[in-house]
């Protein structure tokens, strides 16, 4: 780790002294500590834990058009390395490291390449993943076209890379393009897209496509947001014939504030993931949520961030009501509920032995209050509770003696500059 800090300060010292117009230091320290009693296991005792990140990126511009960019990351639980004397570090990496090209035939092009964050959209589909300790980042190549208030991007990203044997096993790449129309003079924005993915496993192998529509805005105190992505493509499991895959997903968001009543908002949204449909047999109907960021989507508890492992296939329809306030631009405090379900009817796809089992998962609260301590520190505490059917919690969220209800806190302090 050493090694890599001196390497990476005499790579700016270098950029500073011989070529650079100027060198931006930017950083990160975030921790948060978590009470998670989240199991539905009985058995299960509650966990106390405590998580650190530190971020540390610069951004040399050698003119006007080139710039590289570097950050390195380090993110750990306390008390991983089990001594104070071991100085190993598992989770240091290089977060970011490209090089960007703008003003290209006349600013109409510009190029990034290398190791970076690929967030588009609500990160629904592709995201930073930020609240993970860790986050996500792409070794990709994105290629953007300028039309002024339309941006096209172009990108493509080794996932997994699998060198030359005798048994030819494929890698597994992202690409896509995504198209985004923001008019200065409006408060709108739209976004379409095109994905494509191949994730392979022992037993599982997909081409898959997904495309879809985003929308979004402000219309007065009224902010709305709309979406909707089809997947397509082909999926094979070994040993078996080869499927269609056929799956969808909607999603809209809509809220309304009360500026004069301490900044009040009172909002709704609804989101529907297709499941195994037992009545088409020749399609795969489930939808994948890709590499998106679904924390900020499916509940703060994070019952279902690996979609469709977390909901056993089945899909996901979600109900939410929000409320919030604001009294000050230093504080906010908000309530989401969720009422989660599955879209496949649990007796046609599980054919269970008691008819009365229902679709119903359960239902999520998720209590969230911010505040801003100094210019560049933010508090963020949060407390979450959810109440499961019993049957769901055992079939989707549990081994052995299951409970109906979880809960979960935290509080995380940030310091970004």
């Amino acid at each position: 780790m050493r090694g890599f800090f001196r390497i990476m300060l005499m790579l700016l010292l270098c950029a500073g002294t011989a070529a650079a117009q100027s060198v931006t230091v930017t950083g990160q320290l975030r921790q948060r500590s978590e009470f998670n009693d989240k199991s539905f296991n009985e058995a299960t005792h509650h966990d106390v834990f405590h998580l650190l990140r530190a971020r540390l990126g610069a951004t040399a511009t050698v003119n006007e058009q080139v710039s590289v960019h570097l950050e390195v990351q380090d993110a750990r639980t306390f008390g991983e390395s089990g001594s104070t004397l071991n100085g190993s570090a598992q989770h240091f990496d290089l977060r970011q490291g490209y090089l960007e090209i703008t003003g290209l035939a006349d600013d109409f092009l510009s190029v990034k390449l290398g190791r970076q964050v690929l967030s588009y959209g609500n990160e629904r589909l592709l995201g930073a993943i930020d609240w993970s300790n860790v986050g996500q980042s792409f070794d990709a190549g994105v290629l953007r076209l300028n039309f002024g208030d339309v941006k096209l991007d172009a990108f493509g990203a080794a996932l997994v890379r699998n060198t030359a044997a005798p048994l030819y096993v494929r890698d597994v790449v992202l690409a896509g393009s995504w198209a985004t129309w923001a008019p200065k003079e409006s408060r709108v924005n739209v976004h379409g897209f095109w994905l494509f993915d191949n994730p392979a496993t022992e037993t599982v192998r997909q081409n898959r496509h997904t495309a879809g529509l985003l929308a979004g805005g402000h219309a007065g105190m009224l902010d709305y947001e709309v979406e909707a992505a089809a997947q397509f493509g082909d999926h094979m499991m070994a040993g078996m014939e080869t499927h269609h895959i056929s799956a969808n997903m909607v999603g809209a968001r809509v809220g309304y504030r009360f500026p004069e009543l301490l900044g009040l908002r009172i909002g709704a949204g609804f989101d529907r993931l297709s499941g195994r449909n037992p009545d088409d047999r020749e399609s795969y109907t489930v939808f994948n949520t890709l590499y998106g960021t679904n924390h900020k989507y499916y509940g703060y508890m994070d019952y279902f961030t690996n979609i469709p492992l977390h909901t056993s296939g089945l899909g996901l329809q979600d109900i939410i009501a929000q409320i919030s306030i604001a009294p000050s631009k230093a504080f906010w405090l908000g309530v989401d509920v969720h009422l989660f379900s599955t879209v496949t009817d649990l007796e046609k796809a599980l054919a269970p032995r008691d008819p009365e089992w229902s679709s119903s998962i359960g239902t999520e609260i998720d209590v969230t209050a911010k505040w801003k301590l100094a210019e560049v520190v933010n508090m963020t505490a949060g407390f979450s509770v959810f109440n499961a059917n019993k049957d769901r919690a055992v079939l989707l969220l549990a081994q052995g003696t299951p409970t109906e209800s979880t809960s979960w806190g935290y509080l995380m302090t940030s310091v970004q500059f």
